[in-house]
């Protein structure tokens, strides 16, 4: 009997967990950037969204490589990737004593909570070619905005080659 008890208990429990709905954000900011390896003749692209309510930040990078002046490749991929960036994590704290004086130090984070998918170039432009968008990582639902919808899709075009 006692075993019965604390089963349903359990069991209740985790049915309340996972009753509670995700926080959901909705995106609204855009960034990006391009780096040029004129070495190996190819571009860096990445186009940046930023999801920020209470609580965590989350940026979602969509990144992929091409020839210097050319589009991307028909074959080529796009990297998806989701970073959750901790309230805690914008003002890190470290104290170094030596010798019982404290030495002050100027910290920075070192590393982040990521998750990264790829993606065929034809199924990001699918994904831009939506009415509704929203991402599910970490436990929290990212709908990206309609700005951010617009950008991507323009970036999308211009790595496919459709805008110069």
């Amino acid at each position: 009997m006692k075993y019965a008890i604390v089963l349903a208990s359990v069991l209740a429990l985790a049915a309340s967990a996972h009753a509670q709905p995700p926080q959901h954000i909705v995106g609204n900011q855009i960034g990006g950037n391009m780096q040029i390896d004129t070495k190996a003749g190819t571009v860096t692209d990445t186009a940046t969204l930023t999801f920020q309510d209470q609580g965590p930040v989350y940026t979602i990078d969509f990144t992929t490589r091409h020839p210097i002046g050319q589009p991307v490749a028909s074959p080529g991929v796009v990297d998806i990737v989701v970073t959750q960036h901790p309230v805690e994590d914008d003002t890190p704290e470290m104290t170094l004593r030596v010798d019982g004086d404290t030495v002050p130090l100027v910290t920075r984070l070192h590393s982040k909570r990521s998750v990264v998918a790829t993606v065929s170039l034809a199924e990001l432009d699918r994904i831009t070619s939506a009415g509704v968008v929203v991402d599910r990582t970490f436990g929290t639902e990212l709908e990206l905005g309609p700005g951010q919808v617009r950008m991507l899709k323009a970036t999308a075009d211009r790595w496919l080659g459709r805008v110069r």
